[in-house]
């Protein structure tokens, strides 16, 4: 009906809209498939502890001769690493004017749902981009341009901690990868034929280099203590934890004196850095 409004559908879309706005921020979220993510929406308690084993060498293995009994004990450490979910919230008014201007209440529906799960996907991401500044290894630096040395040397820093390279990823910033002095730049610059250029170029191999995946994140900074650098990192996916409960939910509530509705979204989460070598703080010149 043309002249429907909110106010007379808003309740029943609510469970609509957050189904739609869950489904938008896990296929904008890539940063929920590089991380370590465990949700306990549905399960009493707040905190969640990451289990966190010690590694296992093959020194602790021992070639034993027939019949003799072995008695060297290898100790299993577990260190708990606690996460306890936290508040992110996005509000929004809906005025009964600005009600009567809707047309579609599917267009609205689409058009929240795209509006608040696109908000709390980037604050999950920046929130998690936070934590590669705590990373204690580095590659390149301040005022220092990106070659590929840099990344293989991160690639070696995180295996020689037994991180696992099938789940390494990396996650820069736009710069850092289209930029003059990023990603792109640096492979192209390196194919070394004008042909393989093209090829990288038009095909989109810059998305998966030295096998891993690359996410470009909006929420890193790329002007680090005002140096025109920006803060990457490159990690396995055990190197940082992410506990949700609930990624997002949205609810409605009427507001008389304010003659409108008010949207609230809400997502409970807490990111934690869990194995600290199987990180590696990737700072480079931008600018």
């Amino acid at each position: 009906m043309a002249n429907e409004t909110l106010t007379t559908g808003l309740a029943g879309l609510i469970d609509e809209i957050n189904a739609e706005a869950l489904v938008i921020l896990q296929d904008l979220a890539g940063v929920l498939d590089v991380v370590r993510w465990i949700d306990t929406e549905g399960e009493q308690g707040k905190t969640l502890d990451f289990p966190i084993y010690g590694t296992v060498a093959s020194s602790d293995v021992a070639q034993v001769a027939e019949g003799t009994d072995h008695t060297t004990n290898k100790a299993i450490s577990n260190a708990d690493t606690a996460a306890t979910v936290e508040e992110h919230v996005i509000k929004s008014t809906i005025s009964d004017l600005s009600d009567m201007s809707v047309r579609s209440l599917a267009a609205f529906k689409q058009d929240i749902a795209m509006l608040f799960g696109s908000a709390m996907k980037a604050k999950l991401e920046d929130d998690v981009v936070g934590l590669f500044g705590s990373f204690t290894q580095t590659v390149a630096g301040a005022a220092t341009t990106m070659t590929l040395a840099h990344w293989y040397d991160a690639i070696r820093m995180v295996k020689a901690a037994n991180g696992n390279l099938m789940e390494i990823a990396a996650m820069i910033s736009p710069k850092q990868y289209w930029g003059a002095k990023g990603l792109r730049s640096l492979l192209v610059d390196n194919s070394g034929e004008a042909k393989l250029s093209e090829e990288f170029l038009n095909k989109g191999f810059v998305t998966n280099p030295f096998g891993m995946d690359v996410l470009i994140s909006n929420e890193i900074d790329e002007d680090v203590a005002a140096g025109g650098d920006a803060a990457g990192g490159i990690f396995t996916k055990g190197a940082i934890g992410l506990h949700t409960k609930g990624i997002i939910s949205i609810e409605a509530e009427r507001d008389a004196s304010l003659r409108g509705y008010e949207l609230v979204g809400v997502g409970r989460w807490k990111q934690i850095e869990l194995v600290d070598l199987w990180g590696v703080y990737f700072l480079s010149d931008v600018a």
